[in-house]
């Protein structure tokens, strides 16, 4: 798994890669802090080279996406991959992201 954070004009872009799973769970947790921290405009979670995502992934970012909500900032995904698209439609998580799920950063951050 790889973690990259980074500030795309006050809007923060958390690019996950490769199998991420319960062994990466408090790496995960902490960039999902830091992305939450100093509140950006929105944050968006790039999933694009994602090959694995286990449901205690989806917990954290299900947790930065009711932080956002409940801080009025916008939370987005991006390049969602098939297998966890399926994951998430599978289990009814896909209907609440939904409106946030665009094809890539560049996209989520313009909306």
């Amino acid at each position: 798994m790889a973690i990259e954070l980074r500030d795309d004009a006050g809007t923060w872009v958390l690019q996950l890669s490769g199998a991420i799973d319960i062994r990466d769970a408090t790496t995960l947790l902490m960039a999902a802090r830091d992305a939450a921290r100093g509140g950006p405009r929105a944050i968006v979670i790039h999933l694009r080279d994602v090959d694995r995502l286990d449901t205690s992934a989806t917990q954290i970012l299900l947790s930065l996406h009711r932080h956002c909500a409940a801080s009025g900032r916008a939370f987005r995904v991006a390049g969602t991959p098939p297998t966890v698209a399926e994951l998430w439609r599978r289990t009814a998580l896909l209907e609440l992201v939904a409106p946030g799920v665009f094809d890539g950063p560049g996209e989520a951050i313009a909306t």
